[in-house]
């Protein structure tokens, strides 16, 4: 099952026992390297993270453990760090190896199970109003993250397992 990022902002939190709501999730912090969740920013001015480990149950609200396991993104090292980079998946933008443009990042989507990174959805718009040109990629399409700047496959590139049939069907004709 997909979560998108879309529909994961704005969630409540709760302790798993209380009828009252402890925060909001204000963003994710994604780990541009590994392409997995590794925080929920609940606080984006203080900076007051949970950690995918903590939570309980995320439907259409998300339960976490107690209170205490909200704590400052600087107390979690690897969120930390990410943050300091400043290479979000949300609003970048999206490149392919060759240099074209292909747009912004305006939506992307996690496994349910594994908090892993599925597709990022690009699209161009003008003055932020109308989007154009919408694409949807595949995580393992992705090259790189940079800040602010997503380096994707070319279309026209081809796989590593064609490349490698491609190679052994010209050594065996030498």
């Amino acid at each position: 099952m997909e979560m998108f990022y879309s529909n994961i902002v704005g969630t409540l939190v709760f302790e798993d026992d209380s009828p009252r709501p402890v925060a909001i999730v204000k963003d994710l912090v994604m780990d541009p390297d590994k392409g997995a969740l590794i925080a929920f920013v609940l606080n984006q001015n203080k900076q007051l993270v949970v950690s995918p480990m903590d939570v309980i149950s995320f439907k259409q609200v998300m339960k976490i453990n107690n209170a205490d396991n909200v704590v400052e993104a600087s107390e979690i090292l690897r969120v930390s760090e990410v943050l300091k980079s400043e290479r979000p998946i949300y609003g970048a933008k999206v490149f392919t190896k060759s240099g074209e443009y292909l747009g912004k990042v305006f939506d992307f989507s996690i496994d349910a199970k594994t908090y892993d990174l599925n597709k990022i959805f690009v699209a161009k718009d003008i003055l932020g109003l109308f989007r154009y040109n919408s694409l949807i990629i595949a995580a393992k399409n992705i090259i790189e993250v940079k800040p602010y700047k997503i380096t994707v496959k070319d279309n026209k590139e081809p796989e590593k397992e064609v490349g490698l049939q491609k190679v052994a069907v010209k050594e065996m004709a030498a």
